[in-house]
């Protein structure tokens, strides 16, 4: 015996020699626990598997730690056919000891038996199920149900009540007496199999009385109320033989007619006897074969019922995968973001001057987003790689701020012009690329004014009031909402934002880093190449349906 408090071990005395602790209490907890675990064992020996679980119980309730008690009481679950109960005993106590535990075999030898293991959790579905058409009252399917569950594990004490129960609610006693024998059989005294077994035992004592009453002789009297003149008695071994003097001597005819009379006699026993016996025997095999067809039925329905869960299972999977397929090989997956990527980055190197179809690239990458605000880069969707944000940040910081100075110039330029369509499109790149740019949104508000969207010009004229309360267009601004005076005058060509001045020739060095970049963000790509591969090959492989 160990110490708790410090798991030395303890001597006679009634405190711990190496710590000091007083033991008194915990040793006699501890015998109480070991006596309980005794009681049980014994009483699993007799098969009282009732009563040692009572027993086992009470040991865990004084020692919690007590393996072997756990390891037994798992043990006698396993034997009542209660397998779930049995596990969760062998896991507590594996999780206890996790060396030198017997309940790692128990556990072991159940997963790595799929058969038993699948045949176990049938049956408890199939016990849940019997539950359920109980609670309908639905008797018959439900003893259906509980005859499989018996198949697939006869252990299983809980279903025999169940069944024995149901057989005495249909007063089929004989059934209900053979059932609950099995029973005991293995439980020998469970309190409510015994209470089941008692009331059969009444019921079919009652019958067998009954039945021995109505088929009962009375021993006959001895002469009484016979003359002993008109008889011979005389012993022949151990039986009396009684003879009359005074017979008559039968002729022909009365033969005859005795004859003529037994026969009547015998058909009319056929006719009243035999052939309703004959009739009830069909009756019941029809019966029987009715059953049949109907338990057939029953579980051609339940057969049907777990295909079509596995179909949809299956199609649900299917689904999730071609999901997940898509998000690599879409319009808006990570290949078409991958290849939009080194479009820029190539157009980039090739034709700096070409800003607007680098950004126009850059911009169909679904994978990043740009803060309207602070125009900050963030990832969103699909998951990119950091070669991939890397090579998108150093393309987007040096092309963005060009775009928007070619957007704009262009869009001033089509506002003088007085092609006004052309205008607000490119005014509003300008403006989504750099949205500080009140010159942007001036000539944008001015071009919808043009366009006779006074709505449209009105709202954009608010925005820069309220979001550019230092602009040089404030003004004008202001004075078309106060009295819808419009500014005719032409846009000058020094306005725009002040654009980043970065020459468009590369150095030797930033042409290798860009390089380098590109090459990463390459090899990133052919790894989700081969990632969505895989996918679609394990997408393939499961629609495979059963049918």
């Amino acid at each position: 015996m160990k110490c708790y408090n410090c798991g030395c071990t303890l001597s006679e005395d009634d405190f711990c020699t190496a710590c000091g602790a007083d033991v008194r209490v915990y040793k006699k907890i501890v015998h109480l626990s070991n006596a309980y675990y005794n009681d049980g064992l014994q009483k699993a020996r007799v098969r009282d598997l009732s009563g040692a679980i009572q027993s086992l119980k009470q040991s865990l309730k004084c020692n919690r730690n007590h393996i072997p008690a756990r390891n037994l009481l798992g043990l006698i679950y396993f034997e009542r056919g209660d397998s779930v109960a049995a596990l969760s005993e062998w896991v507590i106590s594996k999780s206890i000891r996790s060396k030198k535990n017997v309940a790692e075999k128990y556990i072991s030898d159940i997963q790595n038996n799929p058969n038993k293991l699948n045949t176990l959790s049938q049956a408890i579905k199939k016990f849940n199920q019997s539950l359920l058409y109980c609670e309908q009252g639905s008797y018959d399917l439900a003893i259906i149900q509980l005859k499989r569950v018996l198949q697939l594990n006869p252990n299983y004490v809980e279903a025999q009540q169940l069944l024995g129960l149901l057989y005495i609610n249909q007063s089929e006693w004989n059934k209900a007496y053979k059932v609950l024998k099995s029973s005991l059989a293995i439980d020998a005294n469970n309190t409510r199999t015994l209470s089941y077994m008692k009331e059969v035992e009444s019921k079919v004592g009652d019958k067998e009385s009954q039945g021995l009453q109505a088929a009962g002789r009375k021993p006959p009297k001895a002469l009484v109320g016979v003359d002993s003149n008109e008889v011979i008695a005389y012993k022949s071994g151990n039986e009396t033989i009684i003879q009359p003097l005074n017979t008559r001597q039968r002729n022909g005819s009365q033969t005859f007619l005795n004859i003529i009379i037994g026969l009547a006699f015998g058909l009319a026993i056929s006719w009243f006897l035999i052939i309703p016996a004959r009739m009830q025997a069909s009756l019941s095999e029809n019966n029987s074969q009715i059953k049949d067809v109907s338990t057939a039925l029953t579980n051609k329905s339940a057969d049907m019922d777990d295909l079509k869960q596995q179909i949809s299972a299956l199609e649900n999977e299917n689904k999730t995968l071609e999901a997940n397929l898509s998000e690599y090989t879409g319009n808006t997956g990570i290949m078409q973001d991958y290849n939009n990527l080194l479009k820029a980055a190539k157009t980039y190197i090739s034709n700096p001057d070409e800003v607007l179809e680098t950004a126009g690239y850059l911009e169909q990458i679904s994978a990043v987003s740009v803060n309207a605000v602070n125009g900050s880069v963030t990832t969103s969707g699909n998951n990119v790689s950091n070669e991939f944000m890397s090579l998108y940040n150093y393309l987007n910081d040096d092309v963005s701020a060009k775009a928007v100075s070619q957007y704009l110039s262009m869009g001033t330029s089509e506002y003088n012009n007085g092609d006004y369509e052309a205008a607000i499109k490119n005014l509003t790149s300008a403006f989504e690329l750099e949205p500080t740019s009140d010159t942007a949104l001036y000539y944008l508000a001015q071009s919808y004014l043009k366009s006779d969207d006074k709505d449209t010009a009105t709202k954009l004229f608010n925005q820069l009031i309220s979001d550019f309360p230092d602009s040089k267009y404030k003004n004008r601004a202001q004075r078309f909402i106060d009295s819808g005076e419009e500014d005719n005058s032409k846009a000058s060509s020094s306005s725009g934002t002040q654009a980043h001045t970065q020459t468009n020739t590369l150095t030797p060095e930033q042409a290798a880093a860009l390089q380098q970049q590109q090459a990463a963000a390459a090899a990133a790509a052919l790894q989700q190449q081969q990632a969505a591969a895989a996918a679609a090959a394990a997408a393939a492989a499961q629609q495979q349906v059963p049918q």
